[in-house]
């Protein structure tokens, strides 16, 4: 009795609406497919997430209002990455370069979260504190897990897919690190999620009130004292800000459990 052939792993088809990579696997870890329709919705999210970020850099200072230039380009510069990770047709910059774009984001916010750290112990005035701590190490574990996912690669779909995210030969993903960023991330994203619905709009009103009364409470941004420069500017669309910022880390979550 003879045997039907089974087909061989490389030979079987993608699984209807999912996405896989380019390269079958990594190593002898297979990849893990994810629906066509959430890449792209997600993709359309950065976008806008991007766009509207520029639109508060550019808008600010001819309002009058205050905003967090460097959490915003931060910004920008993660959904533009992202869309291209997500479609790599649309990928501008080779991984590489944004390996080193990201990797001077961590610095900064490193630096900047050190000297806050400095400041508050020293309860220097003259010191920015409109960010606590934990806020500049929140955008630094973000840069950090922006370099993870372009050095170890994500699935991928397309005839693009070798020249996008899946370097040549793409290394093993730590499960241990991704675990630890996802779940970093995804405690950011819940958090803020809580303080804009926990007494939303004194929450809201706690981040406009920048250097007004001196205190900003348990909110995204800790506004205990603004620079001289900003006294008295109300903050721009701090509900806003928070969305983009709950939008970010829930995406790149997703992109990292594609990885365990």
């Amino acid at each position: 009795m003879r045997h039907r052939d089974v087909p061989s792993r490389s030979r079987i088809g993608p699984v209807p609406g999912c996405v896989v990579a380019g390269v079958p696997s990594y190593r002898s870890h297979p990849v893990t497919p994810h629906p066509v329709d959430l890449a792209y919705g997600l993709a359309v999210l950065m976008a806008v997430v991007a766009v509207y970020c520029i639109g508060r850099l550019a808008l600010a200072a001819p309002m009058g209002r205050s905003n967090h230039a460097d959490v915003n380009v931060g910004h920008v510069l993660m959904g533009v990455a992202m869309v291209g990770m997500l479609v790599p047709r649309l990928s501008v910059v080779p991984n590489g370069g944004w390996e080193l774009v990201f990797a001077g984001f961590a610095v900064y916010f490193g630096t900047m979260g050190a000297r806050s750290y400095g400041a508050r112990r020293r309860r220097a005035a003259h010191v920015d504190r409109t960010h606590p701590v934990s806020h500049y190490v929140i955008h630094l574990v973000m840069s950090v897990a922006m370099i993870y996912m372009f050095h170890v690669g994500m699935p991928t779909h397309g005839p693009a897919a070798a020249m996008a995210m899946v370097p040549r030969r793409a290394p093993i993903s730590d499960p241990g690190l991704t675990l630890v960023l996802i779940t970093v991330l995804f405690a950011s994203a819940t958090w803020q999620v809580d303080v804009v619905s926990r007494g939303s709009r004194a929450s809201a009103l706690a981040l406009v009130d920048v250097g007004v009364h001196g205190s900003g409470g348990s909110t995204a941004v800790d506004v205990a004292q603004a620079p001289p420069a900003e006294r008295g500017r109300p903050f721009l669309a701090p509900r806003l800000e928070i969305g983009c910022h709950v939008a970010m880390c829930v995406t790149m979550g997703y992109m990292l459990i594609l990885m365990v």
